[in-house]
Protein backbone atom coordinates (compact mmCIF):
# COMPACT_ATOMS: atom_id res chain seq x y z
CA UNK A 1 0.00 0.00 0.00
CA UNK A 2 1.47 3.17 -0.57
CA UNK A 3 2.64 5.96 1.93
CA UNK A 4 0.28 9.06 3.02
CA UNK A 5 2.66 10.99 1.01
CA UNK A 6 2.75 8.92 -2.09
CA UNK A 7 -1.04 8.50 -2.07
CA UNK A 8 -1.29 12.49 -1.96
CA UNK A 9 1.19 12.73 -4.90
CA UNK A 10 -0.35 9.99 -7.21
CA UNK A 11 -4.00 10.91 -6.58
CA UNK A 12 -5.94 12.52 -9.40
CA UNK A 13 -9.72 13.08 -10.23
CA UNK A 14 -10.78 10.00 -12.55
CA UNK A 15 -13.23 10.62 -15.07
CA UNK A 16 -12.64 7.51 -16.96
CA UNK A 17 -13.57 4.15 -15.24
CA UNK A 18 -13.36 0.73 -15.79
CA UNK A 19 -16.45 -1.13 -16.10
CA UNK A 20 -15.23 -3.90 -13.00
CA UNK A 21 -16.96 -3.79 -10.14
CA UNK A 22 -14.64 -2.82 -6.70
CA UNK A 23 -15.04 -5.15 -4.27
CA UNK A 24 -16.85 -4.44 -0.66
CA UNK A 25 -13.89 -5.23 1.61
CA UNK A 26 -11.98 -1.92 -0.52
CA UNK A 27 -15.50 0.16 -0.20
CA UNK A 28 -15.58 -0.43 2.87
CA UNK A 29 -12.13 0.75 3.55
CA UNK A 30 -12.56 3.65 1.98
CA UNK A 31 -15.31 4.42 4.27
CA UNK A 32 -13.44 3.09 7.28
CA UNK A 33 -10.76 6.29 6.78
CA UNK A 34 -13.39 8.56 6.49
CA UNK A 35 -14.57 7.22 9.69
CA UNK A 36 -11.58 7.68 11.50
CA UNK A 37 -11.34 11.58 10.11
CA UNK A 38 -11.36 14.54 12.61
CA UNK A 39 -14.11 16.68 13.06
CA UNK A 40 -14.83 19.75 15.46
CA UNK A 41 -16.21 18.78 18.53
CA UNK A 42 -16.12 15.10 17.45
CA UNK A 43 -19.26 16.12 16.04
CA UNK A 44 -18.14 13.19 13.10
CA UNK A 45 -21.21 14.93 10.82
CA UNK A 46 -20.72 12.77 7.50
CA UNK A 47 -23.05 10.44 6.17
CA UNK A 48 -22.75 8.15 3.33
CA UNK A 49 -25.15 5.98 0.65
CA UNK A 50 -23.31 3.68 -1.80
CA UNK A 51 -24.92 3.81 -4.85
CA UNK A 52 -23.99 1.01 -7.06
CA UNK A 53 -27.77 -0.19 -9.08
CA UNK A 54 -26.84 1.08 -12.79
CA UNK A 55 -31.09 2.19 -12.66
CA UNK A 56 -30.15 4.23 -9.70
CA UNK A 57 -26.97 5.94 -11.07
CA UNK A 58 -28.45 6.33 -14.29
CA UNK A 59 -31.75 8.46 -12.36
CA UNK A 60 -29.43 10.78 -10.69
CA UNK A 61 -26.67 11.47 -13.73
CA UNK A 62 -30.45 12.33 -15.58
CA UNK A 63 -31.98 14.67 -12.88
CA UNK A 64 -29.06 15.74 -11.00
CA UNK A 65 -25.92 16.38 -12.81
CA UNK A 66 -26.15 18.54 -16.15
CA UNK A 67 -24.75 15.80 -17.89
CA UNK A 68 -21.40 14.84 -16.28
CA UNK A 69 -21.64 11.22 -17.80
CA UNK A 70 -18.99 9.99 -15.69
CA UNK A 71 -21.37 9.79 -12.76
CA UNK A 72 -23.42 6.79 -14.52
CA UNK A 73 -19.91 4.98 -15.61
CA UNK A 74 -18.54 5.06 -12.08
CA UNK A 75 -19.30 1.54 -10.98
CA UNK A 76 -19.65 2.66 -7.23
CA UNK A 77 -21.17 6.43 -6.20
CA UNK A 78 -20.69 7.69 -2.75
CA UNK A 79 -23.38 9.95 -2.06
CA UNK A 80 -21.81 12.31 1.11
CA UNK A 81 -23.74 14.26 3.46
CA UNK A 82 -23.64 16.52 6.02
CA UNK A 83 -26.34 15.54 9.12
CA UNK A 84 -27.10 19.08 11.02
CA UNK A 85 -28.64 17.58 14.12
CA UNK A 86 -25.17 16.93 15.66
CA UNK A 87 -25.09 20.82 15.93
CA UNK A 88 -27.96 20.61 18.13
CA UNK A 89 -27.06 21.17 21.63
CA UNK A 90 -27.97 18.70 23.77
CA UNK A 91 -29.00 16.28 20.75
CA UNK A 92 -28.82 12.53 20.87
CA UNK A 93 -26.29 12.92 17.71
CA UNK A 94 -24.45 15.63 19.37
CA UNK A 95 -21.29 14.26 21.09
CA UNK A 96 -21.29 14.79 24.68
CA UNK A 97 -19.49 18.12 25.96
CA UNK A 98 -20.69 19.92 22.81
CA UNK A 99 -22.98 22.26 24.32
CA UNK A 100 -21.32 24.94 24.50
CA UNK A 101 -21.12 25.31 20.82
CA UNK A 102 -24.72 24.99 18.72
CA UNK A 103 -28.34 25.63 17.43
CA UNK A 104 -30.67 25.67 20.49
CA UNK A 105 -33.29 23.56 18.16
CA UNK A 106 -33.38 21.50 15.45
CA UNK A 107 -36.03 23.35 13.44
CA UNK A 108 -34.55 24.49 10.23
CA UNK A 109 -34.07 28.13 10.55
CA UNK A 110 -31.41 27.42 13.69
CA UNK A 111 -29.99 23.97 12.12
CA UNK A 112 -29.22 25.62 8.68
CA UNK A 113 -26.71 28.15 9.60
CA UNK A 114 -24.56 25.27 10.67
CA UNK A 115 -24.62 24.08 7.52
CA UNK A 116 -20.84 25.39 6.42
CA UNK A 117 -19.52 24.10 9.66
CA UNK A 118 -20.93 20.21 9.18
CA UNK A 119 -19.90 20.52 5.08
CA UNK A 120 -16.04 21.62 6.43
CA UNK A 121 -15.83 18.91 8.55
CA UNK A 122 -17.62 16.04 5.64
CA UNK A 123 -14.79 17.52 2.99
CA UNK A 124 -12.27 16.36 6.06
CA UNK A 125 -13.83 12.86 5.53
CA UNK A 126 -14.15 12.89 1.98
CA UNK A 127 -10.97 13.76 1.05
CA UNK A 128 -10.08 10.44 3.90
CA UNK A 129 -11.99 8.35 1.29
CA UNK A 130 -10.06 9.74 -1.43
CA UNK A 131 -6.79 9.43 -0.26
CA UNK A 132 -7.41 5.87 0.89
CA UNK A 133 -9.13 5.51 -2.47
CA UNK A 134 -5.95 6.25 -4.36
CA UNK A 135 -3.56 3.89 -1.67
CA UNK A 136 -6.06 1.02 -2.69
CA UNK A 137 -5.01 1.37 -6.33
CA UNK A 138 -8.71 2.92 -6.90
CA UNK A 139 -9.48 5.91 -8.96
CA UNK A 140 -11.88 8.63 -7.36
CA UNK A 141 -13.35 12.18 -8.46
CA UNK A 142 -15.90 14.45 -6.99
CA UNK A 143 -18.70 15.10 -8.63
CA UNK A 144 -19.70 19.22 -7.30
CA UNK A 145 -21.90 20.80 -10.37
CA UNK A 146 -25.34 19.09 -9.07
CA UNK A 147 -28.55 19.62 -7.65
CA UNK A 148 -28.02 18.84 -4.41
CA UNK A 149 -31.73 19.09 -3.58
CA UNK A 150 -32.98 16.95 -6.10
CA UNK A 151 -30.03 13.89 -5.43
CA UNK A 152 -31.77 14.35 -1.60
CA UNK A 153 -35.35 14.04 -2.83
CA UNK A 154 -34.47 10.42 -4.77
CA UNK A 155 -32.96 9.53 -2.05
CA UNK A 156 -35.08 9.90 0.88
CA UNK A 157 -33.07 12.35 2.76
CA UNK A 158 -34.60 14.52 5.46
CA UNK A 159 -33.75 17.89 5.60
CA UNK A 160 -31.56 18.03 8.17
CA UNK A 161 -29.16 15.74 5.87
CA UNK A 162 -27.47 18.03 3.27
CA UNK A 163 -26.38 16.46 0.58
CA UNK A 164 -22.72 17.86 0.08
CA UNK A 165 -21.09 15.68 -2.96
CA UNK A 166 -20.63 12.56 -4.93
CA UNK A 167 -17.87 10.75 -4.72
CA UNK A 168 -17.07 8.71 -7.72
CA UNK A 169 -15.35 5.55 -6.98
CA UNK A 170 -13.48 2.27 -9.77
CA UNK A 171 -10.68 1.14 -11.46
CA UNK A 172 -9.44 3.65 -13.24
CA UNK A 173 -9.26 3.70 -17.37
CA UNK A 174 -7.04 6.98 -17.78
CA UNK A 175 -3.52 8.09 -16.51
CA UNK A 176 -4.27 11.85 -16.24
CA UNK A 177 -0.80 14.13 -15.70
CA UNK A 178 -0.50 15.92 -12.58
CA UNK A 179 -2.06 19.16 -12.61
CA UNK A 180 0.13 22.73 -12.04
CA UNK A 181 0.55 23.41 -8.50
CA UNK A 182 1.51 26.97 -7.22
CA UNK A 183 4.99 26.73 -5.61
CA UNK A 184 5.40 26.82 -1.43
CA UNK A 185 6.64 30.32 -2.30
CA UNK A 186 3.12 31.91 -3.82
CA UNK A 187 1.06 30.11 -0.69
CA UNK A 188 2.92 30.64 2.57
CA UNK A 189 2.78 33.89 3.51
CA UNK A 190 5.62 35.92 5.58
CA UNK A 191 5.19 38.76 7.49
CA UNK A 192 6.68 41.62 5.63
CA UNK A 193 5.74 40.31 2.56
CA UNK A 194 1.98 39.82 2.48
CA UNK A 195 0.20 41.08 -0.62
CA UNK A 196 -2.33 44.07 0.06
Amino acid sequence: MLTVMEAIEKRRSIRKFKPDPVPDELINQILEAARLAPSASNRQPWRFQIIKDPEEKERVFRETTFGARHVFEAPVVIVCGSELLTFVKGHKMAPPGSEYFGADSDDWESIKEFIPDAQLNTAIAVEHMVLAGTALGLGTCYAQRLRFGQIARILGWPRHITVFTLLLVGYADEDPAPRPRLPLEDIVLKEGNIPQ
